[in-house]
């Protein structure tokens, strides 16, 4: 799994962490991105928790080139954020095919709940680990073809031809 991007406290980094113990020796999780703020709390739940042999960490900015490796080698994008409006990661997570995992807040769930390219949970640790194991129980191929289609009907062509279209009815 992955945790991708700025880290602050609103994302609930601290949530994922805690729910990690919660999921098998199976589960690996990768935080990659920037501290905005103290680490040291994030630093010491990881620590003392009993998975800690299971989450990796990138704690500084992600420069371009490795972004690609990243989303690869990921099967799930993980954004157990306490609040939101929307996300920026989840696009880039789409346009490497992953699905995504996200809590019910902001715009978040209305996105992926329509299109069908991820699940939603509630943005506490006993939720995000349902969460997570539900999606490993998933057929993933199915959050896949959902993400392609996605990415189709958001492209620019299909904007494009839309705005296109309606210039004409002018």
């Amino acid at each position: 799994m992955l945790f991708f991007g700025l880290i602050r406290d609103y994302k609930g980094l601290d949530l994922l962490i805690d729910a990690m113990p919660l999921l098998d020796e199976s589960f690996q999780l990768v935080i990659a991105g920037e501290s905005y703020g103290d680490f040291g709390k994030y630093r010491q739940a990881i620590d003392s928790s009993p998975a800690r042999a299971r989450i990796k960490i990138l704690n500084r900015y992600i420069a371009d080139d490795e972004v690609p490796r990243l989303f690869s080698a990921a099967d799930l994008l993980v954004t157990p954020y306490r609040s939101a409006t929307q996300s920026g990661v989840i696009p880039i997570a789409y346009h490497f095919d992953l699905p995504v995992l996200a809590t019910d807040v902001g715009g978040l769930k209305e996105s992926i709940e329509r299109a069908g390219t991820g699940l939603v949970c509630s943005p506490t640790v006993e939720s995000l680990a349902e969460g997570i194991q539900k999606f490993f129980q998933s057929e993933r191929e199915l959050f896949i073809a959902n993400i392609q289609k996605e990415k189709k009907a958001l492209s620019w062509e299909v904007f494009a031809d839309a705005l296109t279209g309606f210039v004409e009815t002018l």
